[in-house]
């Protein structure tokens, strides 16, 4: 075990507050992230110490700031859940890393899972932006990392979970397009690029092109064009 988990394991069993923020102060940035890792695990396995671990990392990042290597880690609902009071303060939902990519970026591309429990949580970010004051979180769902991806396109030209989303879900992620089509416009020099990404998608996984395809319902709705349109273009690739 590295020797700077190994004292903060010793600093807690201990429950000094104190020298555990110094500490965290005193190690590096890939240490931090570590640090905030095992917190975050910590919170998993004992539920009854959630809060406790979530309230700890908090304070770190407010103190320190939002390690940078943090966002690649927020892949799923529970690290979102977890890191969510963090990510609230300081306009840390629009951070990025060194692909000028974002935690929603991560989020809507996690390809680690395919089980349909392992979609994005749209439904989530969805209520934090209706009953919450999350101008960071809207500013983050309409970055461009360094391919010229919003969060929202990176989901549509990336994950490979195809797996059909949960009406709710569903219903969440139609709003955030609406969201993000109200705050800019929509590059329509990337459409071309998404047919062909998602096309070959679809032929890695042996998958029809067609009407019943949410995901091309998707693409036809953030573009605004027709549901045919898309499926046409995307069985000319295919030919």
């Amino acid at each position: 075990m590295q020797k700077h988990l190994q004292t903060l394991i010793n600093l807690l069993t201990k429950n000094d507050l104190k020298a555990l923020l110094q500490h965290y102060l005193d190690s590096s940035e890939t240490e931090n992230t570590v640090q905030l890792g095992f917190m975050f695990q910590q919170g998993q396995i004992k539920l009854s110490s959630f809060d406790y671990y979530q309230q700890l990392a908090t304070s770190f990042i407010e103190t320190k700031g939002f390690s940078i290597g943090l966002i690649a880690k927020i892949k799923t609902s529970n690290t979102l859940n977890f890191f969510t009071p963090a990510l609230q303060i300081g306009g840390n939902f629009n951070k990025t890393d060194h692909q000028q990519r974002n935690v929603l970026h991560y989020l809507f591309t996690n390809n680690q899972l395919i089980a349909a429990s392992t979609q994005p949580p749209f439904n989530y970010l969805r209520s934090m932006m209706l009953f919450g004051s999350n101008d960071a979180l809207l500013d983050g769902l309409c970055q461009r990392d360094q391919q010229n991806l919003t969060p929202i396109e990176a989901y549509l030209f990336a994950n490979i979970n195809f797996t059909s989303l949960a009406n709710h879900e569903l219903t969440a992620l139609l709003a955030l397009i609406e969201i993000e089509s109200k705050q800019q416009e929509v590059n329509q020099t990337n459409y071309s690029l998404f047919i062909q990404a998602v096309s070959k998608l679809c032929r890695d996984q042996a998958l029809l092109t067609n009407h019943e395809l949410q995901r091309i319902m998707l693409i036809a709705t953030y573009y605004t064009t027709s549901i045919k349109q898309v499926v046409s273009d995307m069985n000319q690739i295919a030919g």
